[in-house]
């Protein structure tokens, strides 16, 4: 247990973030566009593209902002945002317009609240053995709040419609900023400056984080998990809710019910990387960990069954769950804090990009395979790309 005020604000803040972003998402912008508009495939890939590239700009800004001007000052400005969605979702009719500019500022407060957090606690300590934990805590955080986020928003939708699902954000949003107001920085690189920083400087810390990742092997590795690993699962964004209506034939209360078990497996695997030893968080068994995912994965899509998609979900959440720390704790090991900001960003990057791409094709897959077929092929790529990876962490590793 961390007695640590600090690290335990920094935890809560975690799941205030996560928990309004988790509850609005899937349940409330995917779940709108399908069951309310009844959008199709195409309408709800272009929301999802959408979403993706605007993260993929929250991710860098705030890399670079972290890299002059510290975690702090990022995470309360992404944990105020959500209270613009919530004006605009509430005040006006569901459309796709209304639905857009949702997605346009989550996916700006996303970003950068997650980067901020994935970055903070190498401002308070250099021991790694506490890192690791205060990564896993972080992330069991977020896993809970992906179990309570759903089942809140689920529970709302079933009651009444998937539009008050954003009343959440309001409360979520509020709570976060007054929690990340009383954080305090402890280490701050040398390098670092104050706000005044011009655009074309935090340009060139974007680049500096490019150029830190190519010089490191280990941290081409981490970018290669994170796109390569991440690839597969992009169809699901825009196919997932279709799976749902089409294949397993459940309503939108199971959208929450069965993302909340990838919530449970999560936070058990989260809990457990806290308790892997040091000398055993290596490349290779990160890699490893992302061919559990994606057959855990191919098991969630494989049946019209929702027991067996509950069985698959459970499996893909565990190793989700330990990926997700563990990926972090090595990330802090080998980049400098100077760059951490832009390196985490660049990280993020890579699963924002790998998670647009599909969506080009994923529409018109669908439409010639079927739903199933797509999402199926899509969770047995990312099974092969981690037994790929393995191979290659294993050489990185030995060196």
């Amino acid at each position: 247990m961390l007695v640590d005020a600090t690290f335990r604000r920094l935890v809560a803040a975690c799941f205030l973030n996560q928990l309004g972003f988790q509850a609005a998402y899937f349940v409330g912008i995917i779940g709108c566009a399908t069951y309310v508009l009844d959008a199709g495939a195409a309408e709800v890939s272009a929301l999802v593209f959408v979403m993706n590239v605007v993260m993929l700009v929250g991710y860098s800004a705030a890399g670079a902002l972290i890299d002059a001007v510290g975690p702090k000052i990022v995470l309360v400005a992404s944990l105020a945002l959500p209270l613009v969605a919530a004006a605009v979702v509430l005040a006006m009719p569901v459309c796709m317009v209304s639905l857009l500019v949702v997605a346009i500022v989550m996916g700006l407060a996303g970003a950068a609240a997650s980067t901020a957090v994935e970055t903070f606690p190498r401002y308070l300590t250099n021991d790694e053995v506490l890192l690791a934990r205060v990564n896993s805590l972080n992330s069991v955080a977020t896993f809970v709040a992906v179990i309570a986020g759903p089942l809140l928003a689920g529970a709302i939708a079933g009651v009444t419609d998937n539009r008050f699902v954003f009343a959440a954000l309001p409360v979520t949003s509020v709570l976060g900023v007054l929690v990340a107001l009383r954080l305090r920085e402890r280490i701050r690189p040398e390098h670092q400056q104050d706000s005044g920083q011009t655009t074309s400087s935090l340009l060139a810390r974007v680049a500096n984080g490019v150029r830190a990742t190519v010089a490191s092997p280990a941290l081409i590795v981490l970018f290669a998990v994170c796109f390569l690993g991440n690839l597969g699962f992009g169809a699901f964004d825009s196919l997932e809710s279709l799976f749902y209506r089409d294949v397993l034939r459940v309503g939108a209360e199971w959208m929450g019910w069965l993302t909340a078990i990838v919530g449970v497996g999560a936070t058990v695997g989260s809990l457990l990387a806290g308790r892997v030893p040091t000398r055993r968080v290596t490349l290779p068994a990160l890699c490893g960990l992302l061919v559990v995912e994606g057959l855990g994965a191919v098991l969630y899509t494989a049946t019209p069954f929702v027991w067996c998609a509950a069985a698959g979900q459970l499996v893909l959440g565990a190793a989700n769950g330990m990926i997700m720390p563990l990926r972090v704790t090595l990330t802090q090991r080998n980049c400098e804090l100077g760059h951490l900001g832009s390196v985490s960003a660049l990280m993020r990057a890579g699963i924002s990009v790998s998670g647009t791409l599909p969506l080009l094709v994923a529409p018109l897959l669908a439409d010639a395979f079927g739903v199933q077929a797509v999402l199926v092929s899509a969770a047995a790529l990312v099974a092969l790309t981690g037994a790929a990876l393995v191979a290659a962490a294993r050489r990185v590793h030995a060196s």
